[in-house]
């Protein structure tokens, strides 16, 4: 009995120990292995819009003759790599710069890498199935995180509190709920908002990526938003201004996927951003009025590629674009903008996608749009309809003339009474 009992201890402790074995394996630093060569370790670190570093430490039972070096950027088509020829030997260890400053990558894009390595017994290992990955995030500032359904602001610690962090995200929470309402797109399984405290930070870190950015910037590919507000009275205005524009972009992105996304013109994709905006910029109004007084309006079919570089001109680009857009919604409604997204995805071309989609000419619709502006600055009736314009100088006149007989008659009155 008690020699069974003996055995019975005896069996349960060596369960004990293969449980601690396999969990002792589990737990130790992962290190990729294939018939003898093994990765001891594998790294990437980067100094931002200067260099991304790469190391690796193997071994093998056999001389390894080849290391390669495989990496890729989010959103990037073309695969780089690097080969090296190495000096024969059981243990090697690789470190690769890569030159930022000749060749950028995508601020706040994901850099997946991966290696093969050879040794002289024919034996390759590829840790291709499980690649690692960097973030290539601006590290010149230290950043503060608040994630939430997919969601994460990010922004510079020493300028934002978290009630900042938080308004930023309870503002691109309800931004993507109401956007996607209209447009019904796949939402990114991740989007990144990245906040700097001033301008020249931003422009700073976009000139020295290789990217000329504005104040705000969406990166539909990446899934990510970068923009400027300062921490100071009325930021959640800059919030409500950039955030929603920006989401729409991605949101634009995903409805029209990413193959087609390029067929969308860019009076309907800023347009769209622009007119989302919960906070809009009160400037477009007036210098949408001054270019339709003046007859300097931009015509349609040119906003159909990207904006003009000139600062004035753009803007102008960007308040006809939102205005289209809403004059498209009032009478072709939400799912005016839906068909328009749908046979431009299909490759439609600019002025092809409004014939099919709306049932009119992009010529056509623009006129329709330029009266609209026009019918909206003229007086309406005690009904709330609209004058027309001779009506209006007709109606008036009368009471102009009274108003100029009146003043002939006070004039003398009132020169006699100072007399006096």
């Amino acid at each position: 009995m008690a020699n069974c009992e003996w055995r019975m201890a005896n069996c349960a402790w060596r369960m004990i120990a293969g449980l601690i074995l396999v969990l002792g394996l589990l737990l130790a630093p992962s290190a990729a292995a294939s018939d003898g060569i093994t990765v001891v370790e594998s790294n990437a670190s980067h100094s931002f819009a200067q260099q991304i570093t790469f190391t690796l430490q193997a071994t093998s039972d056999a001389e390894i003759t080849q290391v390669y070096l495989f990496f890729r950027a989010t959103g990037d088509e073309r695969t780089e790599y690097k080969k090296w020829t190495v000096e024969p030997a059981c243990e090697v260890s690789i470190s690769h710069v890569h030159d930022l400053c000749l060749s950028p990558l995508p601020p706040f894009a994901t850099i997946t890498y991966w290696w093969r390595i050879e040794d002289a017994e024919g034996r390759i290992l590829t840790t291709d199935e499980e690649p690692q990955q960097l973030e290539y995030t601006d590290n010149r500032f230290r950043w503060e995180h608040l994630p939430a359904g997919g969601i994460t602001v990010h922004w510079i610690e020493e300028h934002g509190d978290l009630a900042f962090g938080q308004a930023a995200l309870d503002i691109a929470r309800v931004s993507l709920e109401e956007i996607n309402a209209e447009l019904r797109a796949s939402v990114p399984e991740s989007i990144d908002i990245y906040i700097y405290d001033a301008q020249h930070n931003l422009d700073a870190a976009m000139v020295l990526a290789g990217r000329e950015w504005v104040s705000g910037q969406a990166h539909p590919e990446l899934g990510v938003v970068v923009f400027t507000t300062p921490f100071e009275e009325g930021y959640t205005s800059c919030m409500r201004r950039y955030i929603p524009h920006e989401i729409t972009h991605l949101l634009v992105y995903q409805k029209a996927t990413p193959a087609s996304y390029r067929y969308v013109p860019e009076w309907l994709d800023e347009g769209l951003a622009t007119a989302n905006e919960q906070w809009p910029d009160p400037d477009y109004a007036v210098l949408l009025e001054q270019a339709r007084a003046q007859g300097q309006l931009l015509p349609l079919e040119d906003l159909c590629v990207p904006f003009p570089p000139a600062p004035q001109t753009a803007f102008l680009a960007y308040a006809q674009s939102g205005s289209v857009v809403q004059f498209i919604r009032g009478r072709y409604g939400a799912a005016g903008i839906r068909a328009l997204l749908e046979v431009y995805a299909d490759g439609a071309s600019c002025t092809g996608g409004v014939q099919e989609a709306l049932g009119i000419s992009l010529r056509d619709l623009e006129t329709a749009w330029r009266t609209s502006l026009e019918e909206h600055q003229k007086p309406p009736t005690a009904d709330g309809r609209q004058v027309p314009w001779p009506a209006w100088v007709e109606r008036i006149g009368v009471w102009v003339g009274l108003w100029l007989l009146s003043l002939l008659v006070a004039v003398p009155m009132i020169g006699g009474l100072r007399r006096r």
